[in-house]
């Protein structure tokens, strides 16, 4: 009734702020990432303008001191959404009212793509609605303006969001603090964790799946956190996906980073990443500091998902295929061997190619002071594809995908059988809420467990 009556009917009938700016992460979680570091340069350059954050309920003790907020889906959010000028998001949320004329957004984007996104999720093994794909398209159409970091993400965003709104090619402009970064800084960083000087950080950092709770499938994290080598830390940063649902269990090697602090304050205290397939890698690689790749699962994400190229052939450092491999690695420190800085140079080249630092200020300059884009676009597409570069076409028709080809997903999905070391018997879609607390056996030990075959749709 809000959205009707006072959105539709007086809201969007009164005129436009043009000094409004509203910002909003995540699907309205607390100010973070791309967006807030946008909001701390406009702040520095343009203070003229009033910046307004949506923010949900249950992120509000998090909200920083001195940030205006409104909590959506209230008189408050219905009136900014109509009437503010400018949008910064990093997702693509539900918006109650339409876009309207004059009105400017910029789609920041919280991470370099590998998996598919958009349109291409047609072509995944676990494939969304075609109401879905269509809602996906029709919200990004708002679009006025989208950040890429490369020529390759050019050509990803344009293939999987249709939008036809500006390539901003500057960067992400939370990276901004990585590359003007010192020593001191990551001495601070460390300390805030509590962190030695002679520990090592090993920051891990999975992507998110399809299931409920923060539960590795295929390795006992409680198990591999016994077996980092002495004067090693582990700090676990779960995908956002989880953040209500936390682990249970929290091994003495373990410092649990993934509620508060933004993440590019890890980055700089870490010595080492690993992750899986989270875009956390493209960011890390900044800093030119080892990358380790767990991809036990590779053939079943690709399948499940969809990937916009090998991960495993293209990777910025050491990939271990299973649990025993990735306790060789770190345990060894052959991360660290001199064969990968090359590694992580050819990465940075082809994913990080718009990365200057400057991202925060071009996009305030050009979206919210109006200054013209033409220097940051039209660098075009990468001359050559990374390895493995999907051969899916393009979706022609996101607004309705029933018109496309059905064609196979890339990979293969699970096998009805799975091994994992020092676990329990479960079905994949109960996984229990916190990992199992084995004894001391060697993390080699594994316990074959039953799991479905992956189901044709998710949401």
């Amino acid at each position: 009734m809000q959205d009707r009556t006072l959105g539709r009917w007086y809201y969007m009938r009164l005129p436009l702020d043009p000094n409004l700016v509203v910002y909003t992460t995540l699907w309205h979680r607390a100010p973070r990432g791309n967006p807030l570091a946008i909001y701390r340069k406009q702040l520095e350059l343009a203070p003229h303008l009033r910046a307004v954050w949506i923010v949900r309920k249950q992120d509000l003790h998090l909200v920083p001191e001195g940030i205006d907020y409104v909590t959506p889906r209230t008189l408050g959010y219905l009136r900014v959404i109509a009437t503010a000028s400018y949008f910064v998001d990093d997702a693509n949320p539900h918006w109650s009212l339409p876009a309207r004329d004059g009105q400017r957004y910029v789609q920041t984007h919280h991470g370099t793509a590998l998996k598919y996104m958009g349109a291409d999720r047609h072509y995944s093994g676990k494939r969304p609605s075609d109401e879905t794909i269509v809602t996906m398209h029709r919200r990004c159409q708002r679009w006025t303006h989208s950040l890429t970091t490369s020529p390759y993400l050019t050509e990803v965003w344009e293939r999987a969001y249709h939008s036809g709104c500006v390539q901003l090619e500057v960067g992400f402009p939370r990276n901004d603090v990585l590359l003007a970064a010192t020593d001191a800084d990551r001495v601070a960083a460390r300390a805030r964790l509590g962190l030695r000087e002679d520990e090592t950080a090993v920051l891990y950092m999975p992507t998110w799946r399809t299931r409920r709770r923060p539960r590795e499938q295929d390795f006992d994290l409680d198990v591999f956190a016994r077996s980092l080598p002495a004067g090693t830390r582990l700090l676990v940063r779960d995908h956002y996906y989880h953040d209500r649902r936390g682990r249970r269990l929290i091994p003495e090697q373990v410092i649990d980073v993934s509620t508060g602090g933004e993440v590019e304050d890890l980055y700089l205290a870490a010595d080492v990443l690993l992750t899986d397939y989270s875009s956390a890698m493209f960011d890390y690689a900044l800093l030119d500091k080892p990358i380790v790749l767990l991809c036990e699962d590779w053939d079943d994400y690709r399948w499940s998902r969809g990937a916009y190229f090998d991960i495993t052939a293209d990777a910025p450092g050491p990939v271990a295929l299973t649990a025993v491999d990735l306790v060789d690695i770190i345990g060894s420190g052959s991360y660290a061997a001199p064969e990968h800085v090359a590694r992580r140079a050819s990465f940075r080249e082809r994913f990080a190619t718009f990365e200057r630092g400057n991202a925060s200020e071009i996009v305030v300059r050009v979206v919210l002071l109006g200054e013209d884009p033409t220097p940051y676009t039209g660098t075009g597409y990468a001359d050559a594809h990374p390895g493995g570069w999907t051969s899916h076409p393009r979706v022609a028709h996101p607004e309705n995908p029933a018109r496309e080809q059905r064609l196979a997903p890339l990979g293969a999905p699970r096998a009805s059988t799975s091994v994992l070391p020092q676990g329990q018997q479960v079905a994949e879609d109960d996984v229990p809420s916190a990992p199992s607390s084995p004894s001391a056996e060697p993390i080699s030990e594994t316990l074959t467990v039953t799991q479905r075959t992956p189901p044709g749709g998710d949401r």
